[in-house]
This record gives structure tokens, C-alpha cells and sequence, in this order.
């Protein structure tokens, strides 16, 4: 099949990484994604092509998965296709969880802001209900960084990525950073006084906007905070090292896009929570997959956009996502391989040679 043979191609870009037989097997399995939308591999393996068994296309699928494979395979890839030089980079941090019987799958998500869309690059399973530790939060950071361009990138990230230590480690990693505060914190301006944020802005007006340059947080770390009352909801707090402090607000607001990513890898698109796979390193590989075949479903969704736009529903969304419109078009597609052999070899090669 022509998918087949032009993922291949994607994948020699990035040197010893592969084994030929990972190759393969990775190539189909993307195809088996797509035309399934689950990552159960029962289901997988009946739809994976080829002219094995079922029973071994399983066996392939749970060796790929138990390989010594690494998960930042994976993000190599995705950033070699997204990150272009000089161009922001936009980094979202959030946790998705659920259970399957008496076991937690809690992801600590690292993901890349593309097209409103933060696909993850970077996911550590933490095996446990609640939190990630700040020692979790720099392990899955450290490796990520070592694919991106730090000077370019900025993270996002809601108030439970919080704490001394981390914004110390985010400091040191010169990263630039706007992350959401608790509204019981203290801060200590430049004049000496300090202020309670819950306290200090409760008679605050509506659609107003204060900052604090260079606050002393937590009595070590100058910071700039931003104190935001939209005309609906709560107060917002925010927390940067950025010098465009008055951009905090609406870049803050793109943190939504990994809600959207878990959307899409769940009911909305690849029925994630319906996995077996409990081992970490398992579900990372799993992880590393699905989010190569969300890029594609963007990336086809927006060439599908270029040449003819959704209708916008009165409520100002589209009335179909880039990713659903993406991921329908590549399921038809493949569906009708043999006759639509060159729509096919274009919407891979989008996947290949994106920009």
C-alpha cells in the first residue's frame, strides 16, 4: 500500500531509531488507527494489513508495544514537522486520568500548540492517582527540551504546576513561562509591601487587568503576576517571566488547546480509555502513536480547509473540527485505497514533508 511505503520515508529521517520491522509494523498500525478510531488491539490486529493471522498480527502488536522502542522517538518526529526556526513555540502542561478497574491511568502530558491543537510530545504515566511531582514535571521537561529550541519556546500550564522549586528549575532552564496562581498566594511588591491576592483584588472592577512587576514570590523569586477580572467567571492570577507581561492573559488562554488534544485522543476521536495497556512505558509508545496520527488528521483537515472552507455555526466554531474533518477524509480514503491510490500518496506526504 502506498501509506505504507511514504511513512517509511518519515520514519528514515530520523537515523537508528527503527528496525525495519518497527517500521513496518508502525506504518500499519497508523493505518489500523485511523480506520478503527480505538487503540484496543483486538480490534487493531483484525484491521491490520496484511496477509498474517489475526492471532499474530496481536502478537506483533504486543511486541511492539513490550519493545525496548523509546517514546521520544516520537517527539523528535513531531517537532521535526511542526518547529520551524524563528517561529514561537508554544509548550501546554496538564494531566488527563481515568480509571480501568482498580487501576489509575493518570498522563502527565507535555504538548506542542499546532493549529489550536496541543498535540503531546512528551507523556510520563505516573501509576498513581493525584498530582505529579515537581521531580516528574523536570524529568518529563528535560527530555522534551533536548528536541526544541528553548530561546523560542514558552509553557503554559494551570495552577497545579506550582511551587518554588519548579519555577527555580523553569528559571534555570531559561524558559520562558505564564502559569496560572492559587488566589491564597502572598507577593511582596518592589516597594516593600505585601499584599494577599485573594484579599487585595476582591473590590477589583470587571474587565480590568493589574500587574505587578518584579514581585517577590514565595520571599525569593522576582516575578511579574497578573491580576485579571474578566467581565464573566473568577478572577484570574497569572504568574510569568515574560517582558510582554500585558500579553499574559490571552496566551494563558491557549492552555485550553491540551483539553482539546485529550478530546480528540478519547471519545472524540481514538477512544484512548478504552486501552488494556497498564505498563508505563507502554502507554507512552501509545501515546508516541497517536499523536503522530492526530498531526495527520490536522494536517489533512487544514489542506481540506485551504481548498474549501467549513461553514461557521452561529456560535463562531466550525461546524466540524480540522481534526474530525482530517480524520474522516484519511478513514474514506483508506477505506477505498485501490481507487483512490494518489488522494492517498498526497494526504501522506502531508505527514512527511509538512511545514
Amino acid at each position: 500500500m502506498k501509506i505504507i511505503h511514504t511513512l517509511k520515508r518519515a520514519l528514515k529521517q530520523v537515523p537508528n531509531t527503527f528496525s525495519v520491522y518497527q517500521s513496518d509494523l508502525l506504518c500499519r498500525l497508523m493505518g489500523a488507527l485511523i480506520q478503527t478510531r480505538s487503540v484496543n488491539l483486538k480490534k487493531l490486529a483484525a484491521a491490520l494489513s496484511g496477509s498474517a493471522q489475526i492471532d499474530s498480527h496481536y502478537r506483533r502488536l504486543q511486541r511492539f508495544f513490550s519493545s525496548d522502542l523509546s517514546p521520544h522517538v516520537f517527539t523528535q518526529l513531531i517537532v521535526q514537522r511542526i518547529v520551524r526556526p524563528g517561529k514561537r513555540v508554544f509548550l501546554t502542561l496538564d494531566r488527563t486520568h481515568w480509571k480501568y478497574g482498580q487501576t489509575h491511568q493518570n498522563l502527565l502530558c507535555l504538548g506542542l500548540l499546532h493549529r489550536r491543537v496541543s498535540i503531546p510530545i512528551a507523556t510520563c504515566s505516573l501509576g498513581k492517582a493525584g498530582n505529579s511531582s515537581t521531580k516528574e514535571r523536570k524529568h518529563l521537561l528535560k527530555k522534551a527540551l533536548a528536541y526544541l529550541p528553548i530561546d523560542q519556546c514558552c509553557l503554559l500550564a494551570d495552577r497545579e504546576f506550582i511551587s518554588r522549586e519548579w519555577f527555580q528549575f523553569l528559571l534555570h532552564q531559561r524558559l520562558d513561562f505564564v502559569i496560572r496562581l492559587r488566589s491564597n498566594h502572598w507577593i511582596e511588591k518592589t516597594d516593600g509591601k505585601r499584599i494577599h491576592l485573594d484579599d487585595n483584588t476582591r473590590r477589583q472592577k470587571k474587565n480590568t487587568t493589574r500587574i505587578y512587576k518584579q514581585a517577590l514570590l514565595y520571599g525569593r523569586i522576582r516575578l511579574h503576576i497578573v491580576c485579571h477580572r474578566p467581565a464573566k467567571g473568577p478572577r484570574l492570577f497569572l504568574v510569568t517571566n515574560r517582558e510582554d507581561v500585558d500579553q499574559a492573559v490571552p496566551l494563558y488562554k491557549q492552555h485550553w488547546s491540551i483539553e482539546t488534544a485529550f478530546g480528540f485522543l478519547k471519545s472524540k476521536g481514538f477512544d484512548l480509555e478504552s486501552t488494556r495497556l497498564k505498563k508505563p512505558q507502554r502507554m507512552q509508545r501509545l501515546m508516541g502513536v497517536l499523536s503522530l496520527c492526530l498531526l495527520w488528521a490536522l494536517l489533512v483537515g487544514h489542506e481540506l480547509q485551504k481548498k474549501k472552507a467549513t461553514a461557521i455555526k452561529k456560535h463562531g466554531k466550525r461546524a466540524i473540527s480540522l481534526f474530525r474533518r482530517g480524520l474522516d477524509h484519511l478513514q474514506y480514503l483508506l477505506a477505498n485505497a485501490e481507487g483512490k491510490a494518489q488522494q492517498l500518496g498526497e494526504a501522506t506526504r502531508l505527514l512527511v514533508s509538512c511545514s
